[in-house]
């Protein structure tokens, strides 16, 4: 009777031991299957040309695409339009007079697609789908010059956005989600400008703000 309870202690012992193995192990393989994890960015797309053509077509998933353009040199427009595989435009992504260089997030679908540029000068476009990206808490601040896309940040749906440009031309910001969709048009300005808006999301966060500007401008983001 005695070794009997003796071997039960120890089995007891060992079974514990057992699961905090089994626990330490998973708790090092990997996050629960709940716990959104980043996903790498997808390698460069590098394009560039002189003046006006149609590129040769790049595959994109579907979801959001940054697209940084240049034209150090232009001296008259310089447009960049997405299209897709039915040579459709996707999205308008420059539309300016001289010199340039900036970025803005799209909503891209997926499969094939070319740019259509016009321009007077070289240029080159690069286009990174980042995927999923740590998001930051409010309250965020950004200042820049230019267009620009910020974020992600991540937001209950509704956020307060107070914005300050200097310079001429338009000064536009809209609230985009992670699959680079329109959510709300905060500001659409020119000019000096200094106020605050409420912005409303219909879709679930992450959410980031493209910028477009001819001057310098901050931005700050806090919860309502």
């Amino acid at each position: 009777m005695g070794g009997r309870r003796k071997n039960v202690r120890v089995g007891g012992v060992v079974a514990v031991i057992v699961l905090l193995v089994l626990a330490l192990t998973g708790a090092q393989d990997g996050a629960p299957a709940s716990v959104r994890q980043p996903t790498p960015s997808a390698q460069p797309i590098t394009l560039s040309g002189t003046g006006q053509e149609v590129t040769e077509p790049f595959t994109l998933t579907g979801g959001l695409a940054v697209v940084r353009s240049e034209c150090a040199s232009c001296t008259d427009d310089f447009i960049v339009e997405l299209l897709d595989d039915r040579r459709q435009v996707q999205d308008l992504v420059v539309n300016r007079i001289g010199s340039y260089e900036g970025t803005k997030g799209v909503a891209a679908s997926a499969g094939e697609h070319v740019l259509q540029v016009n321009a007077d000068a070289p240029w080159t476009v690069e286009i990174t789908q980042p995927g999923d990206q740590p998001a930051a808490a409010l309250p965020q601040t950004w200042a820049g010059s230019g267009d620009r896309m910020e974020g992600p940040f991540e937001a209950d749906r509704v956020v307060t956005v107070a914005a300050a440009n200097t310079g001429d031309g338009n000064f536009v910001v809209t609230v985009i989600d992670a699959d680079g969709r329109s959510q709300d048009l905060v500001f659409n300005e020119s000019g000096n400008f200094a106020d605050s808006a409420v912005a409303r999301m219909t879709s679930e966060g992450p959410y980031y703000v493209n910028v477009t500007s001819e001057g310098d401008w901050t931005l700050t983001l806090t919860a309502p």
